[in-house]
C-alpha cells in the first residue's frame, strides 16, 4: 500500500550556493576572453532547507535569475526566478529529466510542481566538488544527496516515484518567502564541453 509523503520547502537560509544566470534563450550567463577560454558570470544566493517528514533534511537552490542577455553583471542583483507564494501542489514525476546547466551524476528525473508549468525539483550541483549551476527558479537540492531525496520519498511512500507521482501521494508545501538579493562572486572560468 502506498503512503502519503509530505516534503516542506522552507523559507529557511542557513548557507549559500553559487548560481549562474540562466534562461531558455540564452543558456548560461558565459563570455569568452580575449584567449578564448569561457567564464561563466556566479552570483552568491541563500541555500533553503527542504525537509522530509519522517526524514532528513535538504538544502536546496529556490530562487536564482534570468540570463536577459544583456551583458550586465551588477555587483548585487535581486534574484527575478522562483516561487514566492505559499503553495501546495501534488507533483508528478518526469522520468528522464537532466537538469539542462550542468552534468547532474545522479537519478535522472525531476518532480513537476504545478501541471504544464517548468518548475521542478530536480538535483542540483554538487558545491563539495566546486559544482555550480545555472537556477531559473527551480528546486534544486544540492551537494549529491537527490538519490537520497528520491530514496526517502519512494521508502516513506512505499513505492517508486512515478507511482507515487500520479498516485497523488507526494504532498509538497512551498514557504512564502521573498526574492533574496545575491551577491556578484566573479566570472569563473568554465570547463571544456
Amino acid at each position: 500500500m502506498l503512503n502519503k509523503v509530505h516534503v516542506t520547502i522552507t523559507s529557511t537560509a542557513n548557507e549559500y550556493a553559487a548560481v549562474v544566470p540562466f534562461s531558455h534563450q540564452h543558456g548560461l550567463d558565459t563570455f569568452y576572453d580575449a584567449l578564448g577560454q569561457k567564464y561563466a558570470n556566479v552570483y552568491k544566493v541563500p541555500a533553503y532547507e527542504v525537509n522530509i517528514d519522517g526524514g532528513d533534511t535538504y538544502l536546496a537552490v529556490r530562487y536564482g535569475y534570468q540570463n536577459k542577455g544583456d551583458g550586465k553583471t551588477p555587483k548585487s542583483r535581486q534574484c527575478d526566478a522562483g516561487i514566492a507564494h505559499h503553495h501546495r501542489c501534488l507533483p508528478t514525476w518526469k522520468p528522464g529529466y537532466n537538469p539542462h546547466s550542468f552534468q547532474g551524476t545522479g537519478t535522472l528525473g525531476a518532480w513537476i510542481l504545478f501541471p504544464h508549468k517548468t518548475f521542478y525539483i530536480h538535483e542540483g550541483p554538487d558545491r563539495t566538488n566546486n559544482g555550480i549551476g545555472g537556477s531559473l527558479g527551480c528546486v534544486e537540492i544540492l551537494d549529491g544527496r537527490w538519490d537520497d531525496f528520491l530514496s526517502q520519498i519512494k521508502d516513506l511512500g512505499n513505492g517508486e516515484c512515478e507511482v507515487l507521482g500520479a498516485a497523488g501521494k507526494l504532498h509538497v508545501s512551498i514557504q512564502a518567502g521573498s526574492y533574496p538579493t545575491g551577491t556578484f562572486l566573479g566570472a569563473f572560468p568554465v570547463k571544456s564541453e
